[in-house]
């Protein structure tokens, strides 16, 4: 299996420049393409949210489009200036289908629906960690976790450095992770260093590091089994950033909510807790 097809989704007043590093430094490790997908809402998914706010009239209406053809414009140039910079080509006729290059493509209506669509038939999700202040990454990563079914990274600081050189995977056994694990083989595969980190806590003789690392050799891949104790009260999000930090992962790979994210939201969890705070990317699948 080959993951060629790596996804950004964008919208108005979002700057994709820090996921667009990140997905060069993977593409070209993997001889794959980034498609850069443009979504911005209809005028009547505007209107709706602006009807009791404003008179409603084909001013307004042409007002919305024309913001978005601007923003749309602003956003393919500033890529296309990206592209310059990297020396990437934009749009290319005729490229071999292993070469690294970028599309541009604009669509129109709700976030969720266009994305789970795309999403399905591209083979990584690249997205911002959420900021409240601009609900459309919040809106991405749990369309990517839970509708998609393609394994999703998650971008929180700019990435400086090669992404793949150590992969640290959070292991607990869990439907989840496995997901995870089924789906980025290829990306695994390219890593220089891979760790199994297993966390002790209650759960913890249900799955074992060393089980994965053994499924993990059959296709090729190297992996150090480490479990990571864990004290009573402590965060286990929190004492798996921790040793990956100390071992200097570039990336965090882990099954996300593997309990409901109500129970999450109230309770506290580790996806949370990992979503909140990782400085390194993080791959994901629910």
């Amino acid at each position: 299996m080959f993951l060629r097809c790596l996804l950004v989704p964008t919208a108005p007043g979002i700057d994709p420049t820090r996921r667009m590093d990140a997905a060069l430094r993977l593409s070209r490790r993997l001889h794959a393409h980034i498609g850069v997908a443009f979504m911005a809402p209809g005028p009547e998914h505007v209107l709706a949210s602006m009807a009791s706010l404003v008179p409603v009239g084909q001013t307004t209406i042409e007002a919305i489009k024309q913001g978005v053809r601007e923003a749309a414009a602003d956003g393919k140039a500033a890529l296309q200036a990206w592209c310059g910079r990297q020396g990437v080509a934009f749009m290319p006729t005729g490229e071999r289908l292993d070469a690294t290059f970028t599309t541009w493509t604009e669509y129109s209506g709700e976030v969720e629906p266009i994305l789970t669509s795309l999403g399905r038939v591209n083979d990584l999700v690249i997205v911002d960690r959420p900021d409240p202040a601009w609900p459309f990454t919040g809106r991405a990563l749990d369309t990517a976790l839970f509708s998609i079914g393609r394994p999703t990274l998650m971008i929180g600081e700019p990435v400086t450095y090669d992404p793949l050189y150590h992969v640290v995977i959070a292991w607990n056994g869990s439907l989840e992770a496995t997901r995870l694990i089924g789906q980025s083989i290829t990306l695994l595969r390219e890593a220089e260093r891979v760790t199994v980190l297993h966390a002790k806590t209650g759960r913890f003789e249900e799955a074992h590091a060393a089980d994965l690392c053994g499924y993990l050799r059959w296709h090729g891949i190297v992996a150090e089994a480490v479990t990571l104790p864990v004290k009573e009260g402590t965060s286990v999000g929190a004492a798996i950033l921790a040793e990956a930090e100390a071992r200097d992962a570039t990336m965090l790979a882990l099954g996300a909510y593997t309990h409901s994210r109500v129970r999450e939201f109230l309770l506290g969890g580790v996806t949370r807790h990992v979503i909140e705070h990782a400085g390194i990317p993080v791959l994901m699948a629910h």
